[in-house]
């Protein structure tokens, strides 16, 4: 196993900013995380961060008034999934074997465990990363104990027509390439430019259906703990989805009684818009989840 460990830390600075930057070989690829502990938050668990589709951790460090917040509430741990932000893509990827739920979350949970991230989790997730949090929460829901789902899409959904032409990508081509040459030459920062969807992306696509079906097979999300949700008004327009944005992003909530689902006058990126909301939001659970764990016997 290759696992590079970096300890960034200042006199001057309080012991929850101390972060521990890891590089962990996970099934082949290389995978970049960062834990901000705080032994002062009374929530002995972790808050884990799930980024959304094509972004790395930074979206959630991006905003200095969000991430100051977030590290004030508990022990914090984002990560970059493969071929994202700092970590290593998975070459093994191919257009018969695609970016999945399933393949995502097993890497998720043996990162975890190789890094000793102390359970229960409250799962933050954006965007497409919702699938993947959602995934998680329904197929490990004793590790769960809140999440807080920021625009994410819906759990059952289906692209418009004009989104899947947009970003056609030549079959035949891609048939033809190696993930290995398809990470190179259809690398994010190359793909913007010419206005190409990213190997990642297009990995994610082809294993759109599939992550669809393998949610749907896990048991029922869980009333344990709560779920809230934070949709926005810019995606409620203009969601390149077929049907109505708000309304089908309702069927991630549970049946606890703190679960909700509310607008925000905001882009996509509500965190980074609307920080201080999103934090509040997140603290919310987090009061939640200690006081429960404080009436656990």
């Amino acid at each position: 196993m290759l696992q590079k460990l970096i300890i960034l830390s200042s006199s001057c600075l309080p012991l929850h900013a101390f972060a521990q930057v890891n590089f962990t070989e996970i099934d082949g690829s290389i995978l970049h995380s960062q834990y901000y502990p705080n032994p002062n938050s009374k929530f002995k668990g972790t808050i884990v961060f799930q980024n959304g589709s094509t972004t790395s951790l930074k979206e959630w460090s991006e905003n200095k008034t969000f991430f100051k917040c977030i590290k004030q509430h508990g022990n914090v741990f984002m990560y970059d999934r493969s071929g994202l932000g700092e970590s290593s893509p998975d070459f093994s990827m191919s257009l018969r074997k695609p970016i999945t739920a399933q393949l995502v979350n097993s890497k998720l949970i043996k990162l975890l465990r190789k890094n000793h991230i102390q359970s229960p989790y409250i799962l933050v997730s954006h965007s497409y990363g919702g699938m993947y949090a959602g995934y998680f929460a329904r197929k490990y829901p004793d590790l769960v104990v809140g999440m807080l789902m920021v625009d994410p899409v819906p759990s059952d959904y289906q692209y418009s027509d004009k989104f899947r032409k947009q970003f056609e990508f030549d079959i035949a081509k891609m048939e033809r390439m190696s993930s290995r040459e398809a990470y190179k030459l259809y690398s994010f920062a190359r793909s913007s430019k010419d206005n190409k969807m990213p190997a990642d992306s297009f990995y994610q696509l082809k294993g759109f259906e599939v992550t669809i079906e393998q949610v749907a097979k896990q048991p029922r999300m869980s009333s344990k703990f709560p779920i809230i949700i934070a949709s926005s008004s810019y995606m409620d327009k203009r969601a390149p989805i077929k049907g109505n944005w708000y309304d089908l992003q309702k069927y991630w909530l549970n049946q606890n009684p703190n679960s909700i689902i509310f607008r925000v006058n905001s882009g996509h990126f509500i965190q980074i818009d609307r920080p201080k909301l999103i934090c509040e939001e997140l603290n919310k659970l987090v009061k939640i989840a200690t006081k429960s764990s404080q009436l656990k016997p």
